[in-house]
């Protein structure tokens, strides 16, 4: 009796590997796909058994985790370039004010004319002249170092 059992045991695995492999695919009149481990007999089904792959394998777990870690990577180079290049523009706009700076205050001292949008010629005595000098300096050195 134990042998009839071990017989019948390893023949239903036996059967059970052979078609657990087998997929068919196929259409209805309705237009509707089916999916089956057994063809139709009423319909032709495509057999993909060998189209698909291991769903819960664990080389795709770790082909997935690879995918995730590779996004979350990129996503935060692309987050650090974008740091970059925004402090990079601050840098450059910091360096544009220090040199405007920098070109007024030469420009005011000694014997100036101040000119206004119009054209026309403003005048400034000796101490309004060194005040706006002095103002600028002030702005170099808290804007420039």
């Amino acid at each position: 009796m134990k042998q009839l059992r071990g017989i019948l045991f390893g023949s239903l695995l036996v059967a059970a590997s052979t078609s657990a492999g087998e997929l068919y695919r196929w259409v209805d009149a309705d237009g509707r796909v089916h999916f089956s481990d057994r063809p139709p007999a009423e319909v032709k089904a495509q057999d993909i058994s060998g189209q698909l792959g291991p769903i819960n394998a664990a080389e795709a777990t770790r082909v997935q985790r690879s995918l995730i870690t590779s996004k979350a990577n990129t996503a935060e180079r692309e987050y650090q370039q974008r740091q970059q290049k925004e402090q990079r523009a601050q840098q450059q706009e910091q360096q544009r004010i220090c040199s405007n700076a920098r070109q007024r205050l030469r420009s005011i001292n000694g014997r100036v004319a101040f000119i206004d949008k119009n054209g026309k010629e403003v005048r400034y005595s000796e101490r309004e002249r060194q005040q706006m000098a002095e103002k600028l300096k002030q702005e170099i050195a808290r804007r420039c170092g």
